[in-house]
C-alpha cells in the first residue's frame, strides 16, 4: 500500500515556489479560525546554506498563498489540495544550531489601512451589508455576506479602523466575521450550527490528551433588554426566553426591530462557549473552522459540536488539532416586545 504523504505547495509574490522551498521546509502550520480574529500560518525553515539570510530574506508584506497537498491519504493514488487562504509576512526571525528562519504571516487585506487608519463616519439608512461592502472596498477585497441583511437606521464609527469597527458591528447583530483569501466574509454561526455534521468522532480518532471543560454557572435561560433613545423620547422592551438566569442588556438602538436583533445576539453570543473540548487527531481531509462535527461514545460527553479552530501542523506527519464548542440550543425568538413613549416626552 503506498504511504500517505503529506507536503506543501507555495505561492510566494505571485511566483510558483514549491520546488524552490521544498527542501527547506522543516514544519509548517495553519491555524483556521472560525471568526473573531484572522488566521495564520507559520513554518520553520531550515537555513543551513544561509539562503534565508540572504537573496530569499523576506520583507514585512510578502505575499504567501500555501496550499496542503495530500498524497494517498484516504484512497491509494488519490491527491487532495487544501487552499489555505491568502497571508502576508507578517514577522520572522532566525536562530542557530541548527540554523532555522520562523516566518509568520496573517490573513490580512494588502491594503494596511484596515487595522491601521482610524476614520470617523455616520453612515444612515443602510444595511450590514452595504456598510460591509464599503469597508471591504477600502481594503481592496471583496465581501461575502452569507446571512440575512440587516437593516440599520444610524450608526458612527467613531476614530475606530474599519477591522474593530466593522466586527463589532457584526457581533452585534448575532453574526460572525473572518477574512479568507483576499474576502471579507460575514456568516451567521446559527445557520452553520444548525448544518449537519462533517464528521462523527469517537475517542478512537483521538490522539492522547483530550479535554472536556464546562462552566460551572451555565447558560443563560434568557435575557431582558431595556434602552431609552432620547432622540426619539421612545423606551424600547425586550423579553426572551425564562428569568431562570437573565442576562441584562442596554445596548443603543434606534427602533424595536433592531432593540430585537440586539437583544437575541447579546445572549446567544454571552451562551456561546460554555462547553468547550479540545483534541488533536489524525488529518480529517475537508474539515475547516465553522463546521460542526459529532462527538460519540463519551457518554454525557457526547453531542454535536461546533469547530472554532484547526490547527494544521505538518512534520513527522499531518495532524489536527480542534478547538470545540458544545452546540447549545438559541433562544430566537422574543417573549415580549414593546416600545413606549419615554415619561416627560
Amino acid at each position: 500500500m503506498l504511504p500517505r504523504r503529506a507536503t506543501v505547495s507555495m505561492i510566494y509574490n505571485g511566483a510558483n515556489a514549491t520546488e524552490q522551498v521544498a527542501g527547506y521546509i522543516n514544519s509548517f502550520e495553519y491555524t483556521d479560525v472560525a471568526s473573531g480574529r484572522s488566521d495564520s500560518i507559520r513554518a520553520v525553515m531550515n537555513d543551513r546554506d544561509n539562503r534565508w539570510k540572504g537573496p530569499w530574506f523576506p520583507v514585512k508584506g510578502d505575499k504567501m498563498v500555501p496550499t496542503i497537498v495530500l498524497y494517498n491519504w484516504t484512497a491509494p493514488g488519490q491527491v487532495i489540495h487544501f487552499p489555505c487562504g491568502t497571508f502576508g509576512v507578517d514577522d520572522f526571525s532566525f536562530s542557530g544550531g541548527p540554523d532555522k528562519m520562523n516566518l509568520d504571516a496573517i490573513a490580512l487585506p494588502t491594503s494596511t489601512s484596515f487595522k491601521s487608519e482610524d476614520r470617523t463616519e455616520t453612515y444612515e439608512q443602510a444595511t450590514l451589508q452595504e456598510i460591509g461592502q464599503k469597508v471591504a472596498g477600502r481594503a481592496g477585497i471583496a465581501l461575502f455576506f452569507d446571512a440575512s441583511d440587516v437593516a440599520i437606521e444610524k450608526v458612527e464609527q467613531n476614530n475606530q479602523n474599519d477591522c474593530d469597527f466593522y466586527s463589532g458591528l457584526v457581533e452585534k447583530y448575532g453574526l460572525s466575521l473572518k477574512i479568507y483569501n483576499d474576502r471579507l466574509v460575514v456568516f451567521s454561526e446559527a445557520d452553520y450550527e444548525a448544518r449537519g455534521p462533517k464528521f462523527i468522532l469517537t475517542p478512537a480518532d483521538f490522539d492522547p490528551g483530550w479535554t472536556w471543560d464546562t462552566t460551572l454557572t451555565g447558560i443563560y435561560t434568557g435575557v431582558r433588554y431595556q434602552y431609552t433613545n432620547s432622540d426619539k423620547n421612545k423606551t424600547f422592551t425586550v423579553k426572551a426566553g425564562t428569568e431562570e438566569r437573565l442576562l441584562t442588556n442596554n445596548e443603543p438602538a434606534d427602533n424595536l426591530t433592531e432593540a430585537t436583533a440586539i437583544a437575541l445576539a447579546a445572549v446567544n453570543n454571552a451562551n456561546r462557549g460554555t462547553t468547550t473540548m479540545s483534541l488533536t487527531m489524525m488529518a480529517r481531509p475537508g474539515l475547516i473552522a465553522s463546521d460542526t462535527i459529532e462527538i460519540a461514545g463519551l457518554e454525557r460527553l457526547s453531542g454535536k459540536y461546533y469547530v472554532e479552530q484547526v490547527t494544521h501542523s505538518i512534520g513527522s506527519g499531518y495532524k489536527m488539532s480542534l478547538n470545540l464548542r458544545k452546540v447549545e440550543p438559541r433562544i430566537s425568538s422574543p417573549t415580549a416586545i414593546s416600545s413606549t413613549v419615554s415619561e416627560g416626552g
